[in-house]
């Protein structure tokens, strides 16, 4: 596959990643934001490289607000995995519906649920679902594991 091509792709993911995820759309934004440029770049390169927009100013740095965020929620002292291995998806799903969505994301993060960066999007029910499912992969995949 060409150069071209190859980076077509990688920033069609980029875009697709961003309109889906908000945070990661922000974070996209923030990143670019605080870009500071050490490179004092030409009028005619940026107007090359940005036609039809109106021409950028160079801000002066802002001292970054810092701003205190809520601690986050703390995640319950109960192993999904061991749960729906003990007691089975039933008690588990009893379990977690009994818990706030606060709860539930720490959780997720806390035993590491979503590799795939899918729950933020996610309202309670489907966390739910999700953690369970996770749990039963999990401890689909002990069995096989220790199974010898």
């Amino acid at each position: 596959m060409s150069l071209n091509k190859t980076l077509d792709r990688l920033f069609d993911e980029i875009r697709r990643e961003a309109k889906r995820n908000p945070d990661f759309a922000d974070r996209l934004d923030a990143v670019l934001q605080r870009h500071d440029s050490r490179r004092d770049v030409s009028d005619e390169v940026m107007d090359d490289v940005a036609p039809d927009e109106a021409p950028v100013k160079k801000a002066k740095p802002v001292k970054p607000v810092v701003v205190e965020a809520a601690p986050p929620a703390k995640a319950p002292a109960l192993n999904p995995a061991g749960v729906y291995k003990k007691d089975g998806e039933d008690a588990l799903t009893a379990a977690l519906v009994a818990l706030d969505t606060a709860a539930l994301r720490a959780l997720v993060e806390e035993n590491n649920l979503d590799p795939a960066g899918e729950t933020p999007a996610m309202d309670e029910a489907e966390l739910v679902a999700h953690i369970v499912a996770q749990a039963k992969r999990r401890a689909e995949r002990d069995e096989r594991m220790f199974d010898y």
